[in-house]
């Protein structure tokens, strides 16, 4: 004759007793309690993000292209592009129809991580000292008196 197997209540009673038996104890139940309160900790600080030569002249690069974005010219680039995509300071763009890549552009983290721009010296308030220039007259064609 075949057995069927038939789901028992023993184990599910019986877990319910061990339920029972941890809350008359409470210790357990306090403890516990008290572990997670206190795992609460402060927020880490961000680790700054390090770049090597390459990569910082990448993102000039790619700031230097614009709102149209950097092609990747060689396959060689596109494993630092794909580094300074991992820390979210560039981004894809969307696929161009014609030659079928993706330009990457730069995000705000990335333009963080670029030297500020040279500034233009300022125009001083006194103008520069012009230098007068003597031009030599003609001779006269008066005779000299005797």
């Amino acid at each position: 004759m075949a057995t069927t197997k038939k789901a028992s209540t023993g184990t599910n009673a019986g877990a319910g007793a061990r339920k029972g038996a941890t809350k008359a104890n409470g210790v357990a139940k306090e403890s516990e309690s008290k572990a997670t309160a206190s795992g609460a900790t402060a927020p880490k600080k961000a680790v700054p993000i390090k770049l090597n030569d390459r990569q910082r002249e990448f993102l000039r690069k790619i700031k230097d292209a614009g709102t149209v974005g950097y092609e990747v010219a060689q396959k060689v680039e596109q494993r630092t592009i794909d580094a300074l995509l991992e820390r979210k300071l560039v981004k894809k763009g969307a696929k161009n129809k014609e030659t079928g890549k993706s330009p990457y552009l730069l995000t705000k983290a990335g333009e963080k991580h670029l030297p500020a721009a040279p500034s233009t010296p300022t125009p001083t308030s006194e103008p520069a000292p012009v230098q007068a220039t003597v031009t030599a007259s003609p001779p006269s064609l008066e005779q000299p008196a005797p």
